[in-house]
């Protein structure tokens, strides 16, 4: 178990970290490169509204923690201007601030913008209307992107190296942190096995004494109830005490079985109380399946899913059991008719103590403590399998272990 809780420890806590990580690269970096995209359109505003011949000025309050632009930025801009006509025919064409650009490319440049304003080509322009006439500022902003691609390759490597830095902290201290958390589950898992050992023992000198009773002066109804009470809290601790070994991850000892057999000779059991209740019981169950099981735990896995068909069955119902070979796994499946079906999530009905019909199972003197569906499942996952439960129609509910 400490192996186990370690592992999801250290999975929680560095996913954590990751996520944090991500947002603040994401933060970071989209913040610079709002703040370059700022600058960069205040230097082209600029050029635009000085002709591209900037005069000393004051440049207008920033975002904060955005710094000012100065005249030696915009006098170190690379920029070309191309003037047009109102027909786009080109009139004039400046690149005596590029060397990048001749003025071929700055002429093919013109004709490809679509507004007032934008981005082309690792270029920023804007237009200015002179009259009838246009002058389109083209800017580079290679550096603003060059910029912007070294603080993403810097954080993105200072966050790499925290990243293993807290992964190197948490796995080293992570048996620390949850050594408490063991330790209390491990309490709690042996006040569990205790209390259901000291609990075996009245239970069992109150049945053969209620059974005693019974002989002596004869069946009543208080016999009955004892009776039948202390088979409910039987059940209750067996369930439990599956539960608490389970959950100490133990491995079992197998070996293989034929489960068609094993299971024929289970539901055989359940015939007569469910005749009972005129219950239709019907079985379809493949013969020679093998598995690799633990026998007694495996038993019990079959035994809660019947147990909880005929108890849970209303009179004149049917309950379904089928056990067959899909290709490399084996499926078995319990259907039974219910009632109320849909009131209830069937995903809840795996969880402790949690019973579906309030209502039902309070007033219900056969009614279970809401534990054995847990221990089922836990069964089936301890053999690498996995128990579901659905509403297939209304008025029915199926129960599958797919192994």
């Amino acid at each position: 178990m400490m192996k186990t809780l370690r592992k999801k420890f250290i999975l929680f806590a560095m996913s954590a970290v990751t996520i944090l990580l991500i947002v603040l690269i994401g933060a970071i970096n989209g913040f610079s490169w709002i703040i370059l995209d700022r600058q960069s359109d205040s230097i082209l505003h600029t050029l635009v509204n000085a002709d591209g011949m900037p005069l000393p000025m004051d440049f207008p309050d920033q975002w904060p923690f955005m710094p000012a632009p100065d005249m030696d930025a915009v006098k170190s801009a690379l920029f070309f201007i191309v003037h047009t006509d109102t027909n786009g025919n080109v009139l004039d064409v400046n690149i005596d601030q590029i060397s990048s650009v001749d003025t071929e490319q700055a002429i093919q440049y013109a004709g490809q913008i679509t507004g007032t304003s934008g981005k082309i080509d690792g270029y920023k322009y804007e237009v200015k209307q002179l009259g009838t006439d246009r002058l389109i500022f083209f800017m580079e902003i290679s550096a603003q992107i060059s910029i912007f691609i070294m603080v993403l390759s810097v954080s993105s490597v200072i966050a790499v190296i925290c990243w293993l830095v807290i992964l190197l902290f948490v796995v080293m201290f992570s048996s620390r942190f949850v050594r408490p958390i063991i330790a209390g589950i491990e309490k709690q898992k042996q006040f569990i096995t205790n209390a259901g050992h000291e609990l075996k023992t009245p239970l069992a000198i109150i049945q053969s004494n209620n059974d005693a009773s019974a002989l002596i002066h004869g069946e009543t109804k208080y016999s009955k109830n004892i009776r039948l009470q202390t088979q409910r809290l039987n059940v209750l601790m067996t369930n439990l005490l599956t539960l608490a070994k389970l959950d100490e991850e133990v491995k079992l000892p197998t070996e293989t079985v034929d489960i068609s057999e094993l299971i024929c000779g289970i539901f055989s059991a359940y015939e007569d109380s469910a005749s009972e209740k005129q219950i239709t019981l019907s079985a379809k169950i493949q013969p020679h399946i093998l598995m690799q099981i633990h026998m007694e735990t495996f038993m019990q896995m079959i035994s809660i899913l019947l147990d909880n068909a005929v108890k849970y069955t209303p009179e004149g119902g049917t309950i379904l059991f089928s056990v067959r070979t899909e290709g490399a796994h084996i499926k078995i499946l319990e259907e039974n008719t219910c009632e109320n079906p849909h009131g209830t999530d069937p995903e809840r009905l795996f969880e402790r103590f949690y019973r579906g019909d309030d209502a039902r199972t309070q007033n219900s003197a056969f009614s279970g403590y809401g534990i054995g569906l847990s221990a089922a499942r836990a069964i089936a996952e301890t053999f690498g399998g996995k128990l579901t439960a659905e509403y297939p129609e209304t008025g029915k509910i199926c129960f599958t272990a797919f192994f």
